[in-house]
């Protein structure tokens, strides 16, 4: 269950890593404060040049890697990428399926909104996660 719970927040934060290249995201330490529900919390990630050269697949490929098995599609149109991630856990008996948006306002900040149904052994929860990505200042040295 403990696992599942982790893929299932990794799938959420999946898609962030669509958004290292276009359009001209800045390298620098982002602040991603989340809230599903009452709750809240921060994470903060170091997105590095090679992070933004390499371009969003890549980094989607890697962040697959550690969620689990997962697939992901989306396009942009305007400011705007939709996108869906499903990922499996054959050895939890379960699924995430995961719907969203990112609206780019600059290159310096992004807010997400994210739609997540995770299945355990035929149980379905679903819950909202809404993301404010903001670049905070540069990498610690």
């Amino acid at each position: 269950m403990k696992k599942m719970i982790s893929i299932a927040v990794a799938a959420l934060l999946l898609p962030v890593a669509a958004f290292a290249a276009p359009p001209n995201m800045e390298p620098g330490l982002w602040e991603q404060a989340m809230t599903m529900g009452a709750h809240s919390f921060t994470n903060k990630e170091c997105v590095t040049p090679d992070m933004v050269k390499d371009g969003p697949e890549s980094l989607l490929n890697h962040r697959d890697e550690m969620a689990g098995n997962c697939k992901s599609s989306g396009n942009w149109s305007g400011n705007v990428y939709r996108f869906k991630v499903d990922c499996s856990a054959p050895e939890q008996g379960g699924t995430v399926s995961t719907t969203g948006t990112m609206t780019y306002e600059s290159p310096r900040r992004m807010l997400q909104v994210v739609e997540s149904t995770t299945t355990i052994e035929g149980a379905k929860q679903s819950m909202t996660m809404k993301v404010d990505h903001k670049r905070i200042g540069d990498c610690p040295k």
